[in-house]
């Protein structure tokens, strides 16, 4: 009986353990305070410094996220100069060691950003730095400003902020081979402020500084910049353009890519460019840009050689080179639709080839609708040399059958076509949205309204040269689109991009902020006020 009772305590305990477990509260509310600095050594804001370490003392751990590539020091330190800890782990110090000598009479500070995060919740301490002076007083001047991607729907973040003093050894390559006074940047936001600032005449850019060396480097940053000298101190805020020059043109060493066509890598602007083949004048050649590709390729029709030697030109560009046979095989003309089953009520019907095409014969070649009625078209090849375009009357719920009867399509190389038939239909009017757009405020045409995907992939465009211009979009596919228009200040039809030596700003564009969602069988107006 003792022991049954016993037994009964026992198993009644063990039973107020799990109860009390599952009962357990979860805690307090989640910490969302970021770190305090509770001292720093020395001070901030001290003057003639002259020490060769730094320590700055938090209220809890801390650790530092991506502060490589958040941190900024003012006027630039080589990185060799200094150190910083903790680089991995958590600490309630940050300690930074100066290894070498410093300036003289300057005011140096290193901008964290937000890399200093406590280490649990990683709550941040924004826009943390630390400022000192090697003189006997801290600059305090200080400019601010917007900087946003001027083609591009989504700004970039993280966008460097340069100052160059406009002395007497000043001139605008510095950007390219030296180093700036002051450094900001933008963080995630768009908006920049720089602080501790002398006194002076300064060239600001703003810099998307992909490789981190405080350089401009045209091939793969952008860059934006203002057209007059900031005279420092100043009340205005800075309005930048990012973007991305057009590179000059440079061709590379040439490949056989078959037993007839040499391909010519390249990077920049290979408009005009020319291919010539030296003291061989009798070759038929053409020269198309590859689709995907940086490439440049030169056809020929069969011509027996050792070696090839060619020309490549392009404005102020020229070079030589020399190309060796090798056996290849030659390629065969292919052939392919645009469509493969719908076409779509406000697209044409092209034919893609991988070859460029020379000839189209149109008595060989027809189109029915689902009734069977000949349908009257016309046919041309694209400007690129490999697409042939059909242009005919689209309707809505029609089948087609298109027929290319025996050497309608004729390429380079004389090749020819067997008998092909595509056939496609199109859809309902129902199956399309439209969108009207009223765009208002217009201080001056021609403008260039694009429709744009989330990809920033351009889907329709249309040229308004005055306000009775129609801005309506028929027979869109449902789904959601942008807007982005462009002031076309030169009239061409296309947005031109700056150039920083030329003091060329890029074209101004305005991005319609809201995403404007298509539906099927739907009408949607949107007014667009420009600013």
């Amino acid at each position: 009986m003792k022991k049954t009772y016993l037994f009964f305590i026992l198993v009644f305990c063990l039973t107020l353990v799990n109860c009390a477990k599952r009962g357990i509260p979860e805690g307090g509310p989640k910490d969302e305070t970021p770190p305090v600095l509770i001292n720093a050594e020395p001070e901030i804001n001290t003057i003639n410094f002259d020490e060769d370490r730094i320590r700055l003392f938090f209220d809890e751990y801390i650790k530092l996220k991506d502060f490589r590539k958040q941190l900024v020091v003012s006027p630039p330190i080589d990185k060799s100069f200094y150190t910083i800890n903790p680089q991995s782990g958590a600490s309630k110090f940050i300690q930074i060691d100066i290894k070498e000598k410093l300036d003289q009479n300057t005011t140096y500070v290193f901008n964290f950003g937000e890399s200093v995060v406590d280490n649990n919740e990683e709550n941040k301490l924004p826009f943390f730095n630390y400022v000192f002076s090697t003189g006997n007083y801290i600059d305090s001047l200080k400019i601010s400003g917007n900087i946003k991607s001027v083609f591009q729907r989504e700004s970039e973040n993280f966008i460097s902020t340069f100052l160059y003093p406009v002395d007497e050894k000043f001139n605008d390559s510095v950007i390219y081979n030296g180093l700036p006074n002051y450094v900001g940047s933008t963080l995630d936001s768009t908006n920049f402020k720089m602080t501790n600032l002398k006194k002076g005449k300064y060239l600001f850019i703003a810099l998307k500084d992909e490789n981190n060396n405080y350089k401009f480097d045209p091939e793969f940053e952008k860059i934006g910049f203002t057209e007059k000298i900031l005279n420092i101190p100043m009340k205005d805020s800075l309005d930048i353009r990012l973007f991305k020059e057009k590179l000059p043109f440079k061709s590379f060493k040439p490949f056989l890519e078959s037993n007839n066509r040499i391909g010519f890598g390249f990077k920049g602007d290979y408009v005009n460019t020319k291919i010539e083949l030296i003291d061989s004048l009798d070759v038929k050649s053409v020269l198309t840009k590859n689709k995907e590709t940086d490439t440049l390729n030169y056809w020929f029709k069969d011509y027996k050689y050792d070696s090839l030697r060619f020309k490549i030109s392009n404005s102020n560009y020229e070079k030589k080179y020399t190309i060796k046979y090798k056996e290849l095989d030659k390629d065969s003309l292919i052939l392919s639709p645009s469509s493969n089953s719908v076409l779509e009520l406000n697209d044409s019907f092209k034919i893609y080839s991988n070859i460029p095409i020379s000839e189209i014969d149109e008595d060989k070649i027809q189109i029915l609708n689902k009734d069977s009625v000949s349908v009257p078209f016309t046919v041309q090849i694209n400007k690129n040399k490999f697409d042939v375009d059909f242009y005919f009357e689209v309707l809505p719920n029609d089948n087609y059958n298109l027929d290319l009867f025996p050497n309608a399509i004729k390429d380079f190389f004389d090749s020819t076509n067997d008998s092909i038939n595509y056939s496609f239909k199109t859809k309902s009017r129902a199956d399309y949205g439209i969108l009207k757009l009223g765009i208002q405020n217009v201080k001056e045409f021609p403008i260039i309204v694009h429709l744009i995907n989330n990809k920033e992939e351009i889907i329709r465009e249309i040229n308004l040269n005055s306000y009775d211009d129609s801005s309506v979009f028929e027979n869109l596919k449902p789904g959601n689109y942008y807007v982005r228009i462009i002031f076309d200040e030169n009239e061409n039809g296309k947005w031109d991009t700056g150039n920083f030596l030329k003091k060329i700003q890029p074209e101004k564009t305005f991005h319609y902020e809201e995403e404007i969602i298509i539906r099927a069988n739907w009408v949607l107006e949107e007014k667009i006020y420009l600013n």
